[in-house]
């Protein structure tokens, strides 16, 4: 009986050792590091507690290393609206994107949106009556709902950061 027992003891001590000493399975966002970035498909994003105009904005992801974010898709979209919408101390509506309005070279009144890599937006998902073209050139998406609009670059809000895996 005595034996029955000590052997359970061991098998228990051994089990519990192997398990503390193996590597955890590793958690959803394990490679996109540390402080915050959040892993989705082929990028890692960072969302800021802080506000920011744009161009801090931009310096604050560089130094992060990666760039304010480029939305591509409807579930990228979708994606980050979740994110932001569960957020629980964040007071702004809006969160600055890379988006911004580019003057046409060859006609000086025709503008179009592309995102920080100079690359026209494909995909868009403005919401209603946006962009309204009242001179705001930079492209902010409302935690709420996911929807766009086009803001005044010198207002503070906050921040989505990306930096993409494997390009």
């Amino acid at each position: 009986m005595m034996f029955r027992l000590l052997v359970f003891v061991f098998l228990i001590t051994v089990t519990y050792y192997k398990v503390e000493a193996s590597p955890r399975h590793p958690h959803a966002d394990y490679v996109c590091g540390v402080n915050g970035w959040k892993h989705f498909r082929q990028s890692c994003y960072y969302i800021s507690a802080d506000v920011r105009n744009i161009d801090d904005a931009m310096e604050d992801c560089r130094l992060l290393g990666g760039a304010l974010v480029t939305i591509d898709s409807p579930l990228e979209n979708y994606w980050i609206a979740e994110k932001l919408n569960d957020l629980p101390k964040v007071d702004n509506r809006f969160f600055w994107t890379s988006g911004f309005t580019a003057a046409d070279k060859n006609r000086d009144t025709t503008y179009y949106w592309v995102w920080g890599n100079y690359k026209e937006v494909s995909y868009t998902n403005w919401a209603i009556g946006e962009p309204n073209d009242k001179g705001y050139v930079c492209l902010a998406v409302n935690r709420w709902n996911g929807k766009w609009s086009d803001e005044n670059c010198h207002e503070k809000f906050n921040v989505v950061c990306e930096k993409y895996l494997n390009r």
